[in-house]
């Protein structure tokens, strides 16, 4: 891909974002500090918007790729409005489940976007999923859009911990040929890191300018959601399905982890809490910026452990079973990091 594309694209997300933050202030767009949240001043919450104007812009000036992506830029813009009307009005969750369910209803049945298959993760056989297509994919969506949403605890971990598997995506497509989803995934990285050029915090930058918001981070989620359906499903896929699980282990490894032993304490596994692995690692007396750089190398390492089956042809059901071990390991050790004082 052109250099010209990308550069285009980190300067015209940078761009819209700095325009976009003297306007979020005046409308009152803004995430208020208090109770769990401990920066020292409202920050506006249009990352999500600036990343989608910079990916949009790019997009429309390659004939082909909007061809390609029009629906799924189309449905991100509703998933994004859903987002913002969140942001700005705090929706139920019955409300945003509902709207986040529609727009994966429409990904599957109008844009044909969905998982038929699993693969052979039990057996040498692939498990298709037949009638039940579509309502999986409509759970596996919502799956997706809530892990990358719970990461968005601190600043620059839901856009790095994207990163991580939008790389893993462009590179697996790329050595299968598929260079379009390749190029996607590329602009869209050089979009969010624009992004995290205003929100990641470094020595001379001690806040975060602008915040993704729901709007952001659910947008990413069900975009990311949508290329790995399209990498791993059809005729010639570029990586099988369990693949997607290593490429995304990180968020969803904890997600999966809060979703069982939340309800078993009684609470709602989709509440607002501090036991996510990001908070327990800031509970341990890591900085954001050590906690942030520590979760994205257990992503890297993940995504590298799955490159690494696909460069061995290992099975699916191996591969699958690995990942399993590795859920149990982190479930257990979980537990011992947010109750030991010392790791």
């Amino acid at each position: 891909m052109a250099y010209f594309y990308l550069f285009s694209t980190f300067l015209i997300t940078g761009i819209s974002l700095l325009l976009l933050k003297p306007a979020a202030i005046k409308i009152g767009l803004v995430d208020i500090p208090g109770g769990r949240k401990v920066h020292r001043k409202p920050t506006p919450l249009v990352g999500g918007l600036g990343i989608f104007l910079g990916i949009l812009c790019v997009t429309i000036s390659m004939p082909g790729m909007l061809l390609e992506y029009s629906s799924l830029l189309s449905l991100s813009a509703l998933i994004l409005f859903i987002g913002t009307v969140d942001d700005a009005k705090n929706l139920s969750p019955l409300a945003r489940l509902i709207g986040h369910s529609l727009v994966a209803l429409a990904m599957a049945v109008v844009a044909g976007v969905e998982l038929v298959s699993f693969g052979a993760l039990l057996s040498s056989s692939p498990l298709d999923l037949g009638f039940f297509s579509v309502p999986v994919t409509i759970f596996a969506t919502l799956g997706v859009i809530n892990a990358i949403n719970m990461s968005d605890g601190v600043d620059g971990l839901s856009g790095g911990l994207v990163i991580v598997s939008l790389s893993f995506i462009a590179l697996t497509s790329s050595m299968s040929g598929q260079l379009l989803i390749a190029s996607f995934c590329t602009i869209m990285i050089c979009s969010i890191m624009a992004f995290l050029s205003l929100n990641f915090r470094r020595p001379w930058q001690k806040q975060a300018l602008i915040y993704l918001g729901d709007a952001g981070s659910t947008m990413l989620g069900f975009m990311l959601t949508w290329l790995l359906i399209s990498s791993t499903q059809g005729i010639t896929p570029a990586f099988t399905p369990v693949y997607a699980l290593w490429f995304l282990a990180a968020p969803l490894l904890d997600t999966v982890n809060l979703l069982i032993k939340r309800p078993l304490q009684g609470r709602s596994p989709f509440a607002a809490g501090t036991d996510h692995l990001h908070h327990m690692l800031l509970s341990r007396g890591f900085s954001v910026a050590q906690t942030v750089l520590l979760i994205l190398g257990i992503a890297l390492a993940c995504g590298g452990i799955g490159l690494l089956g696909i460069n061995l042809g290992l099975n699916d059901s191996t591969m699958f079973q690995l990942f399993i071990v590795l859920f149990g390991v982190y479930f257990f050790l979980s537990d011992r990091i947010a109750k030991s004082p010392n790791l």
